[in-house]
């Protein structure tokens, strides 16, 4: 049985590469890291954060996040202040800009997934989504 679980995990890693060419997946890669993940993350969780949940979400250290929101902070697109739960520390903040920057960019990566879909067809579409829900879960 080993034998066959070895066979399908050279499966996975040759298909794994292969998906690095669809553009729905390029997208969606970018969403998972730099300003993009930053973005994304407190438009998602009430449109602030501490650095260090950003750092531990990013599995990066706190002084690339300090960088990266820097960064961010003189495009205008987020802001930093201290906490006023507990002034020791800083808080990041969504700006309208930030805001608008993560919605255009999940409404192009939205159009390319809905796309990529549609190809599948419903059924296929529906199982594709069941089973990365099953991996998910599996690692929570």
């Amino acid at each position: 049985m080993k034998e066959l679980y070895e066979h399908l995990a050279d499966e996975f890693f040759e298909t794994q590469m292969n998906l690095l060419q669809v553009p729905a997946r390029r997208q969606m890669a970018k969403l998972n890291r730099g300003e993009q993940f930053v973005l994304h993350y407190l438009m998602t969780h009430e449109q602030a954060a501490h650095p260090g949940e950003l750092s531990r979400s990013m599995v990066v250290s706190t002084a690339r996040v300090a960088a990266l929101l820097g960064a961010m902070e003189e495009k205008g697109l987020v802001a930093r202040r201290a906490d006023p739960l507990d002034n020791r520390q800083i808080i990041v903040t969504l700006l309208p800009a930030g805001l608008r920057a993560i919605q255009a960019i999940r409404t192009q990566v939205r159009g390319t997934v809905v796309g990529l879909l549609e190809k599948l067809g419903p059924e296929d579409a529906r199982e594709y989504l069941r089973i990365q829900k099953k991996i998910a879960s599996l690692v929570k």
